[in-house]
């Protein structure tokens, strides 16, 4: 490529992000940009973002429809001097890809794949990786598939197109797609669908989160347990608090960060809860702080969890001030996808919706989530009489391969007990 010709290739927009969608382009073919320009918008499973140009130039091409998925470090953009022209090829030679350099080169990541022409009459058809496991997964014989990507390439959106229309798909030979020790998928059989039904598509985020979940019940060994635990001491500071809290601090004080409190000091105590486990390896990382990961509800569209960075240096005021902001952040999509990524454990909070006891998936690469669900005035013993508390249930879901039962149970007894006998008005006094 000539000197004064530049790639832009997919960024990496979070640790655990391997892929992004381009989901709008700012600039066209022909304009020019400025250094830091909004130049495209991507679209992850962590994050929305605007992504600014690298380079000063003119946008010579674009190798990338809006709407297409490719990993990171692809070919996305060239920026050049006006009338510049690219002498690389438009495309890498078939059944090659180009590799990422030790010193940053754009990677192309697209393999020619040697199959028969496909429905647009074009032998070769790129293919991302992304691609190709779909349709090995699936059986979906891609030498039948036409595509809708630059140049006729087949994207992700028309393999999952495809098996959403003809479920009962012809495996495709393994040679093709994938070694040749490993076998096709089996097709699936479709869903009935009967008068009066509606079939719609699935949005990207409900497959992101699929995945994901999927995923990580195939990673860890989930288990799940939990303990009834008495509110009534922390309502009791609410109400004595809550008002004064609100004009000094801008946020309502909800249960939810004297929970994280109780959760951030028993972290410290228990520290293989705050781990990461590398089986491969065979390691386990202990960290000595904590992410805490907060998971927030998109008005039924989809769940994130933003992060709260280093949570146990924080009092109950700066975890509801932070709790508050990552979330309202997460809502409005404004967050950053530093903002997204690195928690340590997660605690999801369906309580607001009046849940009784939630085991959660655990959030990756985590190793346990708490689940805080409904409280509610329930009558409960209190020494030799009964009284109506609010009491509430605290699920656990860990992965078994960390730790222990007597290790979540200890843990859970922890928090309880916090919550329960802690001198709370002292902190908020």
């Amino acid at each position: 490529m000539s000197a004064d010709v530049y790639e832009v290739t997919m960024p990496k927009l979070g640790e655990t992000v391997t892929e992004g969608v381009v989901s709008q382009w700012l600039k066209q073919v022909g304009d020019t940009v400025a250094f830091d320009d909004p130049l495209f918008e991507v679209s992850t499973d962590k994050v929305d973002s605007e992504v600014p140009s690298p380079y000063d130039g003119v946008l010579l091409e674009i190798l990338v429809n809006e709407g297409d998925t490719v990993p990171v470090g692809t070919a996305i953009a060239r920026i050049g001097e006006p009338g510049a022209a690219s002498t690389a090829p438009s495309a890498p030679p078939a059944g090659a890809a180009a590799q990422v350099s030790e010193t940053n080169e754009p990677v192309t990541e697209l393999a020619a794949v040697n199959t028969p022409p496909a429905g647009n009459g074009q032998p070769g058809v790129l293919l991302s990786p992304v691609v190709r496991r779909l349709a090995a997964e699936k059986g979906v014989d891609l030498a039948a598939l036409p595509g809708s990507g630059a140049g006729g390439r087949i994207r992700r959106e028309d393999v999952e197109q495809a098996i959403a229309a003809h479920p009962a798909v012809v495996p495709v030979p393994a040679a093709a797609t994938a070694p040749a020790s490993a076998a096709a998928a089996a097709p699936k059989q479709a869903a009935s669908v009967s008068p009066g039904d509606e079939v719609v598509k699935l949005s990207r985020m409900r497959l992101i989160t699929a995945d994901l979940m999927v995923r990580s019940l195939n990673t860890s060994a989930h288990v799940w347990t939990s303990v009834e635990v008495d509110f009534e001491p922390v309502e009791q500071v609410r109400q004595r608090h809550k008002e004064q809290f609100k004009k000094t601090e801008g946020v309502s004080l909800t249960y939810l960060p004297f929970i994280a409190r109780a959760v951030c000091d028993a972290l410290r105590e228990f520290p293989a809860v705050n781990s990461s486990v590398d089986i491969e390896n065979q390691t386990m990382t202990l960290h000595r702080y904590v992410n805490l990961g907060i998971a927030v509800d998109l008005s039924e569209q989809g769940l994130v969890a933003p992060v709260v960075k280093n949570a146990d240096s924080l009092n109950i005021r700066g975890l509801a001030r932070n709790i508050a902001a990552v979330a309202a952040g997460a809502r409005a999509r404004t967050l950053a996808a530093a903002d997204m990524s690195g928690s340590t454990f997660t605690i999801t909070n369906p309580g607001p919706f009046a849940s009784y006891a939630s085991a959660p998936v655990i959030n990756q690469p985590n190793v346990a989530i708490l689940s805080t669900d409904g409280i509610a005035r329930r009558p409960v013993a209190v020494g030799d009489a009964i009284a109506i508390h609010h009491m509430s249930i605290l699920g656990f879901s860990y992965d078994h391969r960390a730790f222990d039962g007597s290790t979540a149970s200890l843990f859970l007894r922890y928090i309880r007990d916090a919550i329960q006998d802690r001198g709370w008005d002292a902190e908020l006094s």
